[in-house]
This record gives C-alpha cells, sequence and structure tokens, in this order.
C-alpha cells in the first residue's frame, strides 16, 4: 500500500528516534520532509522522508521515484491515497485506472503537490479527485475527509 506521513502519524527514523507529524514540507532542497515534535518538547525537527523507517508502528519503504512509501502491513486511515489498478473519478466526470501516484514532480511542477499517474501517463490532482473505486477493498470515498487528511499535499 503507497502511503505519505500525515498530521498526528507517530514517525521512527533509522536512527530509532520517535517523531509526532505536526505537517508536510515540501520546500526544501533534499527531498520532501516532515516537521515532527518529540512527546513534552514543542522544538520542530525537519524529517525527510528517506530517513523515515516507521509510520505508526509499521515498516515503510521509501519509494525513490515516486517520493511515496511503501508500507510493509496494514496502515489505518480514514481515507487512503489512490493505489495502482483503482479507478478514480476525476472532476470532468472522467473515470481513469491509477497506475503510479507522484510526488514533486519535475515535469507537472514540484509545487503541484501529490499526483496521481494514470496509463496514458496524464497526471492528476488530489483536487480533481471526486471519488475512487477500489480495486482490492470496497473502502466508500468522502471527499471532504480525504481532502482534510492528505491537506498539505494538495499542491498550490
Amino acid at each position: 500500500m503507497l502511503i505519505v506521513p500525515v498530521e498526528k502519524d507517530t514517525i521512527k527514523t533509522k536512527d530509532g528516534l520517535i517523531y509526532k507529524v505536526v505537517e508536510y514540507t515540501n520546500y526544501k532542497d533534499g527531498g520532501p520532509a516532515v516537521y515532527g515534535k518529540v512527546k513534552g518538547d514543542k522544538t520542530l525537527t525537519l524529517i525527510y522522508f528517506f530517513d523515515i523507517a516507521e509510520i505508526n508502528g509499521v515498516q515503510v519503504e521509501f519509494v525513490k521515484g515516486a517520493k511515496v512509501f511503501n508500507a510493509l502491513g496494514k496502515i489505518l486511515r480514514a481515507q487512503h491515497l489512490p493505489q495502482p489498478d483503482d479507478k478514480i473519478m476525476i472532476a470532468s466526470e472522467k473515470e481513469v485506472e491509477v497506475k503510479a501516484l507522484k510526488l514533486r514532480s519535475k515535469t507537472v511542477g514540484p509545487s503541484k503537490g501529490l499526483l496521481v499517474k494514470d496509463d496514458n501517463d496524464d497526471y492528476y490532482r488530489l483536487t480533481q479527485i471526486t471519488d475512487i473505486e477500489r480495486n482490492l477493498h470496497g473502502d466508500y470515498f468522502d471527499r471532504e475527509v480525504f481532502m482534510k487528511l492528505y491537506y498539505d499535499y494538495l499542491g498550490v
């Protein structure tokens, strides 16, 4: 399952430190990152995606090209991101099959947020998604909850 860290997730870095995610930031030269804080400390720490080993107690692998994570276990979310082979309905009432996810695309623009790529290599922003038809499970889609959860990844 492809995921990204969101606000209030607990992440563990490769050096064993545990943080609570405060927010995602796209604007770092070293790549995508989150700001996190240690319990009992108000100081924010910048954590690059490539330094994250676990999200919410589940081991993750950083997918370098896509700049997202592959969860090696079940991650609980109110709404999940579209996954490969899911179908998304976009704002223009067009249904497309998901091929991949991409964060910080140089082709489309790094400030466009998390993008969904289809079989024709066209990209769609999260804000364009009006519904998701899951390939493997029957999760219902609540667009309002989805937009709140992935707010930091919507782009500008």
